[in-house]
């Protein structure tokens, strides 16, 4: 075997820095081990995200971000402790041991070996790990360790020479299975460290409300064999004061299935180490990429309040959950939470979004620019949330998505362009053709705006009311009505002409009406529908929404209606009618000024996912569906946004 220069080279540094701090006293090497722990901490600053993550998914609901930064700074501390107590073995004697070491609970050991069948000590990378190769020979317990063994040779034989010095015997994980069964038959003691990821074959059950996968192989050791399983940890009260402590040994089923006893002892186990790093969240490795396994992904969507950007929101949840049900998970397993955010004040927003473009890693457990901008109940509500993904739709929200992202190291998705924000702040945007976005890779370019439409939607809906109303005739029409916006005003007259229209349509070629309105619908406009229409046989269905927040509205009638008339000013409603099998006429006031929105209609009707009708041609248009049978272009993203998710996922 071959050994480079740089593999000599770590193994004398190695002893030097072990003679080095074995020659100070122990609490001065400790308090340089401290510092060290926090400098690794920023020499690693990817490391760093990960652990603050981590964090955050277990404890966001008990910690705010600077408690939850100051918690990581200690746990730096720790490793740093852990790696000098390593260097410390060779110092450690009978003495030391008596001096530091407080034992609980070690008279559980003496009674399982009585059993005669060997005992499988089962910790975690928590407090100071390494002291139970020296703790266990000084109980009088015949103890031997598996490790992982490390790429440079010379130093995993140091490291190991080390941990073998008081009597304890290291066995390499790999050839260690043999090794550990004949022990266990022996009636010794097997130690391991099984608290870290062991990918998609492994046992899955939660640790801390996620699934985590746990390595089964120490289960089956365990139900081979007879041997007790039991959990301890060596807790660091302060520098080399330590507390060890075994608990009660976990009980493996008989009287069920084995995998399912498998998966019974580490919900056992997961238990025991969830209520110890509570108690101690300080002192657990949170470095580990514990939950990179999970199938399960925590998904925010930030709300503006305004139900198209919601929807929108909502379509691109849709597509992930497909996405993940292709991998072979559960949809329920995309987890999502709706958060309303809600400004001080409305002159905040510019602030914030300009504030976002200087966002950076150090962001992280930081959050003030939040806390200044936002009200308290909103601000809580991000703070006591985890999430891996983050989607915002529109300006108002695209800074919170920003900054919520950097607290979660999660992707982040937008969508619409927002003002005042780059794009490249963002994991994905996804952007409508009619904003003229520039091609780049983050960037997703639609046709209109994302929907929640699809086939399967519409038919559930169409059923559910068609169920309710009962026979319906051959012919039916449908009337969406958004409402008044910033830079558009519902026109009385106009919907009035409208509404005589659909009744006179109606009574020529047999058929039926269906209508919704929006909450953005003035009042005076839903006064006039009654008036029109309440009355009215050919009218089967007449939505108020202010009144009535009727599920599933919009797509029943799209899922019946043979022609759909919509109000011109609502992007969202004009692609979700696009989006169905229904013919969809855009009626126009003729007064609408806005030529990104202009732009948006043009670009439908070019593509022919709609027309595009005055309304006092409405009858001429709604006439010529039923007349002419007129065939449109149904509007579909789902494909380049699967696409985009498949390769940011």
């Amino acid at each position: 075997m071959e050994f480079s220069t740089g593999d000599y080279l770590l193994y004398y540094l190695a002893k030097a820095v072990s003679c080095f701090f074995r020659a100070m006293p122990v609490k001065l090497a400790l308090f340089i081990a401290r510092r060290l722990g926090v400098f690794f901490s920023i020499v690693s600053p990817k490391r760093y995200r990960i652990a603050y993550a981590n964090l955050k998914s277990a404890l966001a609901e008990d910690y705010k971000p600077k408690e939850l930064k100051r918690i990581l700074r200690r746990t730096y501390a720790n490793i740093g402790q852990g790696i000098v107590d390593l260097f410390l073995l060779p110092k450690i004697d009978n003495r030391y041991i008596e001096r530091y070491i407080k034992f609980e609970n070690f008279d559980i050991a003496k009674e399982v070996l009585k059993n005669q069948k060997g005992l499988i000590f089962l910790t975690a990378h928590f407090g100071t790990w390494e002291i139970s190769h020296v703790a266990m020979p000084y109980k009088g317990l015949a103890y031997k360790g598996i490790a992982r063994e490390q790429k440079p040779y010379h130093l995993n034989e140091l490291l190991n020479n080390y941990r073998q010095l008081h009597g304890c015997k290291i066995i390499m994980k790999g050839p260690a299975v043999k090794e550990a069964l004949r022990t266990l038959r022996s009636n010794g003691i097997v130690g391991m460290l099984v608290d870290q990821d062991a990918g998609k074959k492994g046992v899955f059950t939660d640790l801390f409300s996620r699934p985590a996968s746990w390595n089964n192989g120490v289960m089956e050791m365990a139900l081979k064999t007879g041997a007790v399983i039991v959990p301890g940890f060596a807790i660091r009260e302060k520098g080399p004061f330590i507390r060890f402590i075994m608990f009660n040994p976990i009980k493996l089923r008989e009287d069920i299935d084995k995998k399912e006893a498998v998966a019974d002892g580490f919900r056992q186990y997961a238990s025991t180490l969830e209520r110890m790093i509570r108690k101690y969240p300080d002192q657990w490795l949170w470095q580990h990429r514990r939950w990179k396994s999970t199938p399960v992904r925590n998904v925010i969507i930030l709300n503006d309040k305004r139900t198209g950007h919601l929807r929108q929101s909502e379509a691109v949840l849709k597509v992930i959950r497909s996405l993940w049900e292709r991998r072979g998970y559960a949809q329920e397993d995309i987890r999502v939470k709706i958060i309303d955010v809600d400004y001080k004040n409305a002159f905040l927003r510019q602030p914030l979004s300009v504030c976002s473009n200087l966002s950076n890693a150090r962001c992280q457990g930081c959050m003030r620019c939040l806390a200044i901008n936002l009200k308290e109940s909103s601000y809580e509500a991000l703070m006591r949330s985890y999430a891996d993904i983050v989607i915002s739709c529109g300006s108002s929200t695209a800074a919170v998505n920003i900054f919520l992202s950097k607290e979660n190291n999660a992707k982040s998705i937008v969508i619409m362009k927002p003002s005042l924000i780059t794009l490249n702040k963002f994991n994905l945007a996804i952007l409508p053709k009619h904003d003229k976005p520039k091609i780049s890779k983050n960037v997703v370019i639609t046709n209109g705006a994302l929907s929640l439409i699809d086939s399967k939607s519409l038919d559930f809906y169409a059923d559910k009311l068609k169920d309710e109303l009962g026979i319906l005739k051959k012919r039916r029409i449908g009337l969406l009505l958004g409402g008044d916006t910033k830079n558009f005003k519902m026109d009385h007259k106009v919907i009035g002409d409208i509404a005589d229209n659909l009744l006179k349509i109606a009574d020529e070629y047999d058929a039926e009406i269906l209508i919704s309105t929006s909450r953005r619908t003035p009042r005076r406009i839903d006064d006039l529908l009654r008036v029109k229409f309440s009355q009215k046989e050919r009218c089967r269905l007449l939505v108020i929404a202010n009144e009535e927040n009727r599920e599933g509205a919009v797509e029943s009638i799209l899922g019946l209606a043979d022609a759909v008339l919509v109000s011109e000013e609502s992007i969202s409603m004009v692609s979700e009618a696009a989006s169905s099998d229904s013919h969809t006429i855009v009626f126009t006031q003729g007064d609408y000024k806005d030529k990104r929105h202009i732009r948006f209609l043009d670009d439908l009707h070019h593509n022919g996912f709609i027309d595009i009708a005055a309304s006092r041609n409405v009858y001429d248009s709604v006439s010529d569906v039923f007349s002419k049978a007129k065939k449109q272009a149904i509007l579909n993203n789902s494909s380049q946004v699967e696409e985009a998710l498949e390769k940011m996922l």
